[in-house]
C-alpha cells in the first residue's frame, strides 16, 4: 500500500510539472529583450604630431570606419609616439597590444626587410611613379609579406619625397664628406650616406631636433612636411630639394586582433585604409608648397638639384639598388625597372659588380672601411677610363659585423646579384674560412686583401677561386719570431683563442722547435676578455723578455694597457691585425712606457713611386686627409686597390665576366705594376698568394697615430 501511494505521489508531481510547463508555453508573448550592441574599441598609433596631415588622415580614418560600422567600431588615435616609439609600437602590434599601426616603412623593415623599397635613393623620378608602384602589384607583394610577421598590411600612405637639410649647401655627394648625419635606424639609409662618405648616426625621430640644435649631427633627411612640423628648419640653415627617396608609411593591423574581428568589420577597415590613401597624400601635397614658402621666409636657403647634380648622386648610390635587390625581391625590382623603362625610356646602366663582405660597423670596421676605399678608388679610376668591357664597375658593400653566419648569408645574397664577378673579404681569417664552401659552391672569385690564415688560399678546392694579395701567416709567424729573436731568446706568446690564433701558434712553435727553442709561456685569451692580469703575471714570471702578440682591435688594446698598468717592461712584437681597428687613442698613454711594434706589408709614407703619389693625391681629394700619414690601415687600402686592378685585367683578358673564365685569367696575368709591388706574375696556377715575406717590415705609431716604418726605405 505504501509503495502504491509513493507511485501515485510521483505521478501527481509529474502531472503538475507538465501542467506548469504547459501554462508557461501558453503564456502571452512579450517583446524580446533588446540585445546590447557590441562595440569594438581599437587603438591606432603613429609618430607624427597632433594636427599634422598624417594625424588628420588618421582621425578621418577613425570617423569613416565608425560611420561604416554604424558605431560598432570606435578608434582612438594616439599621435606623436605617445604610446611608445616606432619600434615599440611595431612590437605592440605584433603582440596584439596595439590594433592599428601607421609606421614608416624604413622602420618596419626591422621586421620585414623588403619594406625598405621606397627608400632606394634616386630610383623614382616623380611621386606618381611611387604611387603607381605602391598601389599596384609591387605594393601588394610587399603588403602580403607582413602576414608572416604578425601584421596585416592594408595600404601605403606617406609623407612625401625626402629632402636634404644641412648647415651648408648640398649640391653633390662630396658635400657630405665627413659630415655626421641623422638617419633612421635603417641599413639601406645608412648605406646611402656612407656612399656619400658621410657618417650616418641613427637617432630617434623625436630626438632629432635636439641633436641638430646641439650639433651632435649636422644634417638629416625628411620630407618638407616633417621638416616643418618638427621645426628642423629652425636648426638647419639649408634645404636641398633632392626628392631622392619617398618616405612611405604602411597602414597595417595586428593580425592577432584583426583575425578576431567579424568579417564585415575587417572589410570596413581594409577598404577605408585604401579609400583614404589618396586623401592622405593630397593633404601632404597641399601643405608642402605653403610650408616650403614659410621655411624659406624664415631665412633658410633653399636649393634645387640640377639634372647633372642628380645624376652624380644617382651614380654614387647605384650599388645600393643591387645590394638590396635580393632583400626586397627580384620580382619587385624587375617590375619597377620595367615600369621606368617603359615610361621614361630609362635604360639601366650596364654594370659589373664587385662585392665587399666585411665588418663595417664594429671592432674591425677601420679595416673594412680602408678596404672599401681602396676598392672604390680603383673602380673610379677604371670608370674614368671608360669602364670595364664598356660597363661601369660598381662596388657593393655588405656588413657582416664579425658574424660568420651573417657573412655566409651575405655571400648567398651576392650570388644572386646579376653582373657580380667577385667578392672581397675583410680582416677576420675565421670569417674568410667560413665563406669558402659557399664561395666555391657559387663559383664566386674571392679576393683577400687582409686575412692571413694559410688555409684560406691553401684550401683543397679545385678549381680554387681564392686569390690573396696580403700577408700569409705561413710567413708572418716566422717573421715575427725572427724580429723577437733580435731582442732576446726568451719569448712569450699571447694569442686569441680562435682558429686564426691557434694556427699562428702552430706555425711559430714549429719554427722555434727547428731552432732548438720554445716559448717561455703560451697565454691564451678569449675574445672580449677584459681582465688580462693573470696572463701578464704568468708571462712575467716565465722570464719572458719579449711578447709576440696575436690579437685584434680592443682585445689587443686591453693587453697593451694591462702591461702598462702592471708596469711590466716587456717589448711587444705584434701581428699586423692588432691595428685592424682604430686602437691608437685607446693605447696612447700606454705607448709612453710600452715598447710596441707591429708587422706591416706596405706604407704610403715611404713608397715613392709616381703611381703611389698619384694614388695618395686621389685619396686626399676623395677622403679629406691632408697627407699620406693620415691614411688609416694603409696596407688594407693598397692591397684592395691592387686586387681590383688585377681583377679588371683578368676581365679584360677573358672578355667576359663569367667567373670561371675570369678565374682562369687571374692565373695568366704576366705583369702588374701595382702600389704594393711589381708583380711578375701576381698569381700562377699553383700559387694564389701574390705576396711573400720579402715585403714584410716592422712599424710603430708616432705621436699622432700615424704608422711609421721602423726601417726607412722599406715599403
Amino acid at each position: 500500500m505504501m509503495a502504491k501511494n509513493a507511485l501515485l505521489k510521483a505521478a501527481l508531481i509529474a502531472v503538475a510539472a507538465v501542467a506548469a510547463l504547459s501554462l508557461f508555453s501558453c503564456k502571452p508573448k512579450t517583446p524580446a529583450a533588446v540585445t546590447e550592441k557590441k562595440v569594438y574599441q581599437l587603438g591606432f598609433g603613429h609618430n607624427m604630431p597632433q594636427g599634422s596631415a598624417m594625424d588628420i588622415a588618421a582621425k578621418r580614418f577613425a570617423e569613416v570606419v565608425q560611420q561604416k560600422t554604424n558605431g560598432s567600431v570606435v578608434i582612438t588615435v594616439h599621435p606623436n609616439q605617445t604610446l611608445a616609439n616606432d619600434y615599440k609600437m611595431i612590437e605592440m602590434a605584433i603582440d596584439g597590444e596595439l590594433d592599428i599601426l601607421l609606421s614608416p616603412t624604413a622602420k618596419m623593415s626591422a621586421v620585414a626587410p623588403a619594406m625598405q623599397y621606397s627608400d632606394i635613393p634616386f630610383l623614382f623620378p616623380h611621386k606618381d611613379d611611387v604611387y603607381a608602384m605602391l598601389d599596384g602589384a609591387t605594393g601588394k607583394m610587399l603588403l602580403e609579406q607582413l602576414g608572416q610577421f604578425g601584421l596585416v598590411g592594408a595600404a601605403f600612405w606617406g609623407n612625401g619625397f625626402k629632402q636634404f637639410t644641412a648647415n651648408k649647401e648640398i649640391h653633390s655627394p662630396k658635400d657630405f664628406k665627413g659630415m655626421s648625419v641623422r638617419v633612421m635606424s635603417s641599413p639601406l639609409i645608412m648605406d646611402q650616406f656612407r656612399a656619400f662618405n658621410a657618417n650616418p648616426i641613427a637617432i630617434d625621430f623625436h630626438e632629432t631636433y635636439k641633436a641638430l640644435k646641439d650639433g651632435g649631427v649636422k644634417a638629416q633627411e625628411n620630407p618638407i612636411s616633417v621638416i616643418y612640423d618638427m621645426k628642423f628648419h629652425e636648426v638647419q640653415s639649408n634645404i636641398t630639394i633632392s626628392s631622392h627617396a619617398y618616405l612611405a608609411y604602411v597602414l597595417c593591423f595586428s593580425k592577432r586582433n584583426f583575425d578576431k574581428l567579424p568579417p564585415d568589420i575587417q572589410q570596413a577597415l581594409m577598404t577605408t585604409a585604401k579609400e583614404l590613401t589618396g586623401y592622405e597624400r593630397e593633404l601632404i601635397e597641399n601643405q608642402e608648397s605653403d610650408m616650403l614658402k614659410k621655411i624659406e621666409a624664415s631665412g633658410v636657403k633653399v636649393a634645387y638639384l640640377t639634372d647633372d647634380e642628380t645624376e652624380k648622386f644617382r651614380l654614387a648610390v647605384n650599388g645600393i639598388l643591387y645590394k638590396y635587390t635580393p632583400v626586397i625581391g627580384n620580382e619587385i625590382i624587375e617590375a619597377t625597372l620595367d615600369y621606368l623603362k617603359q615610361k621614361y625610356h630609362r635604360v639601366a646602366v650596364d654594370q659589373i659588380l664587385i662585392g665587399l663582405n666585411a665588418d663595417m660597423m664594429l671592432a674591425t670596421a677601420q679595416t673594412g672601411t680602408a678596404i672599401e676605399r681602396g676598392m672604390k678608388l680603383a673602380a673610379n679610376e677604371i670608370n674614368e677610363r671608360g669602364g670595364l668591357l664598356g660597363r661601369r664597375l660598381v662596388v657593393v658593400t655588405m656588413d657582416h659585423s664579425g658574424n660568420a653566419l651573417r657573412s655566409v648569408a651575405n655571400i648567398t645574397l651576392f650570388s644572386k646579384m646579376e653582373g657580380l664577378v667577385a667578392v672581397m673579404g675583410g680582416l677576420q681569417s675565421q670569417i674568410a674560412l667560413s665563406n669558402l664552401k659557399s664561395i666555391h659552391l657559387n663559383k664566386i672569385i674571392y679576393l683577400i686583401p687582409w686575412a692571413a690564415h694559410p688555409e684560406i688560399v691553401k684550401n683543397n678546392y679545385t678549381p680554387n677561386f681564392v686569390f690573396r694579395l696580403s700577408a700569409n701567416d705561413a710567413f708572418t709567424g716566422p717573421f715575427l719570431v725572427k724580429e723577437a729573436l733580435k731582442k732576446t731568446r726568451k719569448i712569450a706568446l699571447v694569442r686569441v683563442n680562435s682558429v686564426w690564433g691557434a694556427k699562428n701558434e702552430e706555425i711559430m712553435v714549429h719554427y722555434l722547435k727547428g731552432h732548438g727553442l720554445k716559448f717561455t709561456t703560451i697565454e691564451i685569451y678569449n675574445e672580449n676578455d677584459k681582465d688580462f692580469y693573470a696572463q701578464i703575471e704568468r708571462t712575467s714570471r716565465s722570464g719572458a723578455e719579449a711578447i709576440i702578440l696575436i690579437a685584434t682591435g680592443s682585445d689587443g688594446a686591453n693587453i697593451i694597457n694591462a702591461l702598462f698598468y702592471s708596469k711590466k717592461k716587456i717589448p711587444v712584437i705584434a701581428h699586423r691585425s692588432l691595428i685592424g681597428g682604430n686602437i691608437f687613442n685607446d693605447i696612447k698613454t700606454a705607448l709612453s712606457a710600452v715598447d710596441l711594434s707591429f708587422m706591416q706589408t706596405y706604407s704610403f709614407i715611404t713608397a715613392a713611386s709616381s703611381k703611389t703619389k698619384e694614388f695618395v693625391n686621389r685619396y686626399m681629394t676623395d677622403y679629406g686627409v691632408k697627407s699620406a700619414r693620415e691614411i688609416p690601415s694603409p696596407e688594407a687600402t693598397a692591397n684592395a686597390y691592387d686586387l681590383v686592378m688585377l681583377l679588371a685585367e683578368a676581365v679584360r683578358q677573358s672578355g667576359t665576366i663569367d667567373t670561371e673564365a675570369v678565374r682562369d685569367e687571374m692565373e695568366k696575368i704576366q705583369r702588374y705594376d701595382g702600389l704594393t709591388k711589381t708583380h711578375t706574375p701576381p698569381f700562377t696556377k699553383d700559387r694564389h698568394d701574390a705576396l711573400d715575406e720579402t715585403g714584410y717590415f716592422m712599424a710603430k705609431f708616432d705621436g699622432s697615430g700615424a704608422i711609421i716604418p721602423i726601417e726607412e726605405g722599406k715599403k
